[in-house]
């Protein structure tokens, strides 16, 4: 039996349920904007942002996320007894949601009620109205003082920062997508995503489609756009400009589209729902899935001991390696005060540190952020247990996420159900994407 997955890309991001490309659920409405800006009644100016809690003073903060089951709810509690045990003045309050969707959905609830916790996990596309609306506090003056931020690869430290050019997150959970595959189907890891789907079509017969995805839709981008948009990357393309409009009608994105349309034709790639390609690997139908690192105790659930699973870093491109940022960061609220700020930023700092970011890493699947924390001896054993996980880890130097906008979420769904209709054969490569670029762009004010 194929395991449930409790979070998105805790176990498989570009799912249906919710993705990497961002949550389900689009939180820059302008009516919900114009709550979160009421609700936030001024709660955005800055003055001091003191690191040190005053001298004496009891805190208690507050961390909403999604972390709920299973391991990664052990490690995150664990980590917090720790932090509690160094800091007997601060108290650390743990709310956790069953997923990113009921998260960004209680996030939106308890700020515009004027409740809105200390601390909690976000996307990018998050926090972009969350900062229009001043309901959370940049983060900048704390980064100066962070012991830890010089170290952090350099597509983290992008991830923190949005369009106004300050850093209004702080890394959490972290991961880039790699190949889980059959190694009795495919003896040898592919160097290029055309080796790739040369090998799909050798391997695929009556019985076995190399490899099922789900294209999702325009609610929910699914790992089908996801596959679609590193092959464009790979090759020098990309979904979104560097001012975050879209660009889905770029040479290299068609080709990337043309590449998935082709290797379905050849009878290589075929489509479904509720992770395909984890379930037909497990069961010997597929020779491989892509998904993220953080997914690794599902693929070896799915498979078994029917064989022993390989994963390898992804293929490259005419223009190289590429992978895409997954995960989500923190943010903190304006609601809190100047105590309850310097706490959570001796909390975030804490799980940000090389030894707990080794140990979180090494308990999740999730990557560590910095070169310091994959060095960590608290990691290595997982290094060596999983060898190829060191390649990937570097990948976090050039990962890249695309800028967050208000339109962006809504945006990859349309392209999602560009991918949906070449792949059902309903629409040329062409077709679709000229449809998608259309909508987005309707999405811009």
């Amino acid at each position: 039996m194929t395991a449930q997955h409790p979070t998105d890309d805790a176990a498989h991001p570009r799912s249906r349920s919710t993705a990497a490309f961002g949550p389900r659920t689009r939180l820059a409405g302008v009516g919900l904007c114009s709550v979160l800006l009421l609700a936030a009644c001024g709660g955005g100016d800055e003055a001091e942002n003191p690191t040190d809690v005053p001298e004496g003073e009891e805190v208690t903060i507050t961390f909403m996320h999604a972390m709920a089951s299973g391991a990664l709810n052990e490690a995150l509690v664990d980590a917090t007894e720790r932090f509690e045990a160094e800091h007997e003045n601060i108290t650390v309050e743990l709310e956790a949601l069953p997923d990113y969707g009921e998260l960004n959905t209680q996030i939106e609830a308890n700020v515009a009620a004027g409740d809105a916790p200390t601390i909690a996990q976000a996307y990018p596309s998050w926090a972009v109205p969350l900062m229009e609306s001043e309901v959370i506090v940049p983060l900048d003056d704390y980064v100066e003082e962070s012991e830890h931020y010089d170290s952090f690869y350099q597509g983290v430290q992008d991830d923190m920062v949005l369009e106004d050019g300050q850093n209004w997150m702080w890394p959490f959970n972290k991961s880039l997508y790699v190949m889980f595959y059959n190694p009795e189907m495919f003896p040898e890891e592919p160097e290029t995503w055309d080796e790739l789907a040369e090998m799909s079509a050798e391997v695929s017969d009556d019985e076995v489609v190399a490899t099922s995805i789900d294209p999702g839709g325009i609610g929910s981008p699914g790992g089908g756009a996801f596959y679609a948009d590193i092959v464009a990357q790979a090759a020098g393309g990309d979904l979104f400009d560097e001012e975050g409009n879209p660009t889905f009608t770029e040479p290299e994105v068609i080709e990337a589209l043309e590449y998935l349309d082709d290797m379905r034709e050849e009878g290589a790639l075929t489509t479904g729902e509720n992770y395909p390609g984890q379930v037909a690997l497990g069961n010997g139908t597929g020779a491989y899935d892509i998904s993220t690192v953080a997914g690794l105790s599902y693929q070896e659930e799915a498979v078994g001991d029917s064989f022993e699973l390989g994963v390898a870093p992804l293929p490259e491109g005419e223009d190289g390696a590429a992978n895409s940022l997954s995960g989500t960061n923190l943010v903190m609220f304006a609601d809190a005060d100047e105590a309850e700020r310097a706490a959570a930023w001796q909390y975030m700092e804490f799980l940000s540190s090389p030894e707990e970011m080794a140990r979180w890493s090494a308990e999740t699947g999730y990557l560590p952020i910095s070169e310091e924390a994959a060095e960590h001896e608290e990691f290595q054993p997982y290094a060596e247990e999983h060898p190829w996980v060191m390649d990937v880890v570097e990948q976090l130097e050039t990962a890249t996420a695309p800028v967050p906008q208000p339109w962006t979420q809504e945006a990859q769904g349309h392209f999602a159900a560009a991918v949906d209709e070449v792949l059902s054969g309903s629409a040329t490569p062409e077709e679709a994407l000229e449809q998608a670029q259309e909508s987005a762009e309707q999405l811009i004010d």
